[in-house]
């Protein structure tokens, strides 16, 4: 009787565990699902590591090798503009693939137009913007896929790769070998039992040691198990009639795969400890007779004769996660607008209200160009951003299919900066041999045989070099960048440059207020180049002596009128 009560006790306590632990799963789900639903119409609160950028970088450079090259945006470029900055700022992404598809999106604008792919996924954006249930389903079946841990699925597909095609021969020798020990057994009992012992001891052997090969390979099958659960997920969501083709796509590559669950259940168990009799003995079921690693070979041969299958599913899955992101994003922004795109090099480049999606309260500007631009303006007054905003507005036109614009419309531009350089203390270069370098990669730009104009931007043109120098080399290089297809636009405090190219370039300027002991800047884009002299000023309001004040002031003033320095 007492033994019944401790069975029924212990049986009590684990049907507790197990009721407690699926009520907390599904508060948790409830929890997170309720924090998507809130996180719709705000930024993201979280921010990236450095080591998580590295990893979906890593991702984009083993998948670039199939993207257009010409319209990638460079190293140079991504780093000016603070495109990770821009990254995080969209990422809604609950899965990798999903993150490294936005990623990948950003790094490589589209380069032609392609009016069904625009308008399917305008479509599917605005799908997922209107439908909350279907958006909300979706983020929580690719919150269950997650993260493919500490490398990208690409990484673990090279390595899948690596092994070959492995045999199970040596598997059913040993499992042969130890069938015909046991049978010696009951025909030469004594040569059976040594014939039995070394068996044994052979498949122990073995088994470890090929088992130490497939078990850094778990972490990687999980997670293709895990994306062909998603997708049967996907399929199952009732997307409308928007996605039809989408899923039909992704019911294709989903079908490559019907029995992986099956041969995979064991496989996913080969790193799995366990102090249970039952379970320690089945451990020496599988050392001897190898039957989990049989299935390994089994499932990785199907994972090598369809692994384009994966990758494209991983698209599939990733393109969704990414769309999604682009609702939220959307929908976190003051307003927004879908760009207006054509082919061509003689179409003027419109941005009304366009502002920078990272800056709090952003003070919008609207340009309207079909040639280059000089902008003038003191430290601080907005050039940098004003330059940042429309790049960024540009690449997010061609990725995304979304600006920070009221409007937008231009063509489909090359995209290149050269802004927020450094010396290069590796190489043993000065910022002015980098900057030169820089420049020289978007003049070469302009002058390929490339069919979509070059929209390029230069903050403080060889600011590493004399007034001089400086001054004389920027007027031929901007020249150069004042052909047919190149949209230059350039921030410079060299009033110079703005009467020497003045056929060549639009000036405005930026200006601000000295007042009451205080700069106030209106960060709004003014028409004609910088006539303000508030830098002398500011001396002032720092505590600078009257007589360096007026004898600075004068200088400047002379200099304006006659274009020469005197004493």
């Amino acid at each position: 009787m007492e033994v019944i009560i401790v069975l029924l006790v212990i049986y009590a306590v684990f049907l507790y565990v197990m009721i407690r632990g699926a009520y907390d799963e599904k508060k948790r789900k409830q929890k997170y699902r309720a924090y998507l639903k809130n996180l719709y119409g705000s930024f993201p609160e979280t921010a990236l590591g450095a080591e998580e950028l590295l990893r979906i970088g890593s991702s984009f450079n083993h998948m670039s090798g199939k993207r257009t090259a010409e319209g990638m945006i460079d190293n140079i470029t991504w780093n000016d503009l603070n495109m990770d900055g821009i990254f995080a700022r969209m990422n809604f992404t609950q899965s990798s693939a999903g993150e490294e598809t936005l990623y990948a999106m950003l790094k490589c604008p589209v380069l032609s137009e392609n009016r069904q792919a625009a308008r399917t996924m305008e479509k599917h954006i605005v799908s997922m913007m209107s439908d909350e249930k279907v958006r909300l389903d979706a983020l929580m079946l690719l919150n269950e896929l997650g993260q493919s841990g500490k490398y990208a699925l690409a990484d673990y597909l090279d390595y899948i790769k690596g092994l070959g095609i492995r045999s199970n021969a040596r598997h059913y020798a040993c499992i042969l070998l130890l069938t015909a020990s046991i049978v010696s057994v009951f025909v030469y009992t004594s040569f059976g039992v040594m014939l039995l012992i070394a068996a044994a001891c052979i498949n122990i052997v073995t088994y470890m040691k090929e088992k130490g090969v497939a078990s850094t390979y778990i972490t990687a099958f999980s997670y293709i198990m895990r994306m062909v659960g998603c997708a049967d997920g996907i399929l199952a969501l009732g997307l409308d009639a928007e996605f039809a083709q989408y899923c039909d796509a992704l019911q294709k590559n989903r079908t490559q795969f019907q029995n992986l669950e099956k041969n995979s259940r064991m496989v996913l168990r080969l790193n799995a400890a366990t102090s249970s009799a039952d379970g320690i003995l089945f451990d020496y079921i599988k050392m001897l007779t190898h039957i989990d690693l049989i299935q390994f070979n089994r499932v990785l041969g199907l994972i090598q004769r369809h692994s384009q299958d994966i990758y494209e599913i991983a698209d599939k899955i990733g393109y969704l996660d990414a769309v999604i992101s682009i609702a939220y994003f959307r929908a976190a922004l003051s307003y927004y607008c879908v760009p207006v795109l054509t082919n061509g090099k003689n179409d003027t480049l419109v941005i009304k209200d366009g502002f920078h999606p990272c800056i709090e309260n952003p003070v919008a500007n609207s340009v309207s160009q079909s040639r280059g631009m000089l902008v003038t303006g003191s430290n601080a007054s907005g050039k940098s951003t004003f330059l940042k905003t429309v790049a960024i507005n540009a690449i997010l036109a061609q990725s995304i299919h979304t600006c920070c614009a009221r409007s937008y419309s231009g063509n489909y531009y090359r995209v290149y900066s050269s802004m927020s350089l450094r010396d290069s203390l590796e190489q043993g270069e000065s910022y002015y041999m980098v900057e030169i370098k820089a420049i020289k990669r978007i003049v070469d730009a302009a002058f390929s045989d490339s069919v979509n104009p070059l929209l390029c931007f230069v903050d403080e043109v060889l600011r590493g070099t004399n007034t001089v120098e400086r001054i004389a080399a920027s007027v031929q290089i901007l020249k150069k960048l004042s052909r047919q297809g190149v949209y230059c636009f350039a921030a410079t405090h060299d009033i110079e440059l703005t009467h020497l190219l003045d056929r060549e370039y639009d000036n405005f300027h930026f200006e601000e207020e000295v007042k009451d002991g205080d700069v106030l800047f209106s960060y709004r884009l003014l028409g004609g180049r910088a006539h303000t002299r508030n830098a002398i000023r500011l001396l002032e309001i720092i505590g600078f002596s009257e007589d360096i004040i007026k004898k600075a002031d004068d200088m400047a003033g002379s200099f304006l009128r006659t274009g020469e320095w005197r004493r």
